[in-house]
C-alpha cells in the first residue's frame, strides 16, 4: 500500500523570525532562568483565559490617566459606562454628555473591590465582542444590543466570579507592592495599543517601552517562544506605525517579576548584528499584511 506524505509549509512569518532572529533560544534561557528564581504566585482561578481579561483590564484601569478600552466601555449604555469608571477611580468630563470619556481623580487609588468589579465586567465584554469580532462589521452596536437584552451576562457564573475575585485579591496585593509605581515610571499609559491598522494590538505602551502582560504560566519553551516573538512584533510594528519605542517590557503576573529590555540591545543579541528597527519593522509588516486580519475587542 502506498504512503501518502503532505507537506507541511511553514508560515511565512514564522520563517521569518526564525530567519531574522536565530539567536531566540539565547533569551529563552534567559528569561527562564531568571523565572525559575521568582516566588510563585499559588493562584488557580478556574477559567485562566477569562483571569488574564481581568488582569490586564485591571492594571489599564489602574495606569491610564484618561479613560482606556473606549471600544468596550462603547458597548455599554452610557449610565453604567460612567459607574464602571467611577468605581475605577476616574471622573467623567464635563464636556463629555455621553459619558464614555473621563479622567482620573485627584485621589487615584481605587479599591481593589471596586477595581475587580469593573475590570470583571469589561471581560465579559471583551469575550462577547470578540465573538462578534471574528464576522461582524456591527460588533460593537450588535453586543450592546445583547447586553441590554440580557444584562446578566455581564456578572458570569457566581462560582467562578468569586474564585476568580480571591484569585485577583492575591495577585493584586503583589502588583500594588511597587509594580504599579515602575510601570508608572516608565511614563503615560496607552492600554491595548492598535498597530498596523488593527492587525495587532499591544497591551500596553508606557511612555516608549511597549509591555506585555502574562498572568499564565511560562514554565515550557513554547510558551516563552510565543512570549519574545509577541514582544518583538509589538515593537517592530510600534516602530514602522511611527512610535518612538526603546524599550520592550514583561510583567509576569505569577512570578511576580518585571523584565525590561533595551530594544536595540536586545534585537542585536537575538540577530548577531545590528539592524535597521524601521526596515525590519516594514518587513515584517508586509508579511503579516497579506494574513487574515486579527482583530482586537479592545
Amino acid at each position: 500500500m502506498g504512503l501518502r506524505f503532505r507537506v507541511l509549509k511553514q508560515d511565512p512569518v514564522d520563517a521569518w523570525f526564525a530567519e531574522t532572529f536565530p539567536q531566540q533560544d539565547l533569551l529563552r534561557a534567559e528569561i527562564a532562568a531568571e523565572l525559575r528564581r521568582c516566588p510563585i504566585l499559588l493562584t488557580d482561578p478556574p477559567n485562566k483565559s477569562y483571569f488574564g481579561h481581568v488582569v490586564e483590564l485591571a492594571i489599564g484601569l489602574a495606569l491610564c490617566d484618561q479613560s482606556p478600552y473606549p471600544r468596550l466601555f462603547h458597548c455599554l449604555d452610557p449610565g453604567l459606562a460612567t459607574r464602571m469608571l467611577t468605581m475605577a477611580g476616574y471622573q467623567p468630563t464635563v464636556a463629555d454628555a455621553a459619558g464614555y470619556d473621563a479622567r482620573r481623580s485627584s485621589d487615584p487609588t481605587a479599591h481593589p473591590a471596586h477595581l475587580f468589579t469593573a475590570a470583571s465586567r469589561l471581560a465579559h465584554v471583551r469575550i462577547l465582542l470578540n465573538k462578534f469580532d471574528g464576522h461582524d462589521c456591527d460588533a460593537v452596536p450588535n453586543t450592546r444590543y445583547v447586553l441590554g437584552q440580557y444584562p446578566h451576562l455581564l456578572h458570569g457564573l457566581p462560582r467562578e466570579t468569586y474564585q476568580t475575585r480571591r484569585a485577583f485579591g492575591v495577585l493584586w496585593s503583589s502588583y500594588c507592592g511597587g509594580f504599579h509605581d515602575a510601570l508608572r515610571s516608565y511614563g503615560p499609559a496607552t492600554a491595548q495599543l492598535s498597530l498596523l491598522n488593527g492587525h495587532r494590538h499591544a497591551d500596553f505602551l508606557l511612555g516608549t517601552t511597549v509591555l506585555e502582560v502574562k498572568s499564565g504560566r511560562l514554565d515550557e519553551d513554547h510558551y516563552l517562544d510565543e512570549l519574545i516573538r509577541q514582544i518583538l512584533t509589538y515593537a517592530l510594528l510600534a516602530h514602522h506605525d511611527g512610535h518612538h519605542v526603546t524599550h520592550v517590557a514583561v510583567y509576569a503576573t505569577r512570578y511576580q517579576r518585571l523584565l525590561r529590555y533595551r530594544l536595540d540591545e536586545l534585537t542585536n543579541q537575538l540577530t548577531g548584528n545590528p539592524i535597521d528597527l524601521i526596515a525590519t519593522g516594514a518587513e515584517l509588516a508586509a508579511l503579516i499584511r497579506n494574513q487574515p486580519c486579527r482583530r482586537s475587542a479592545a
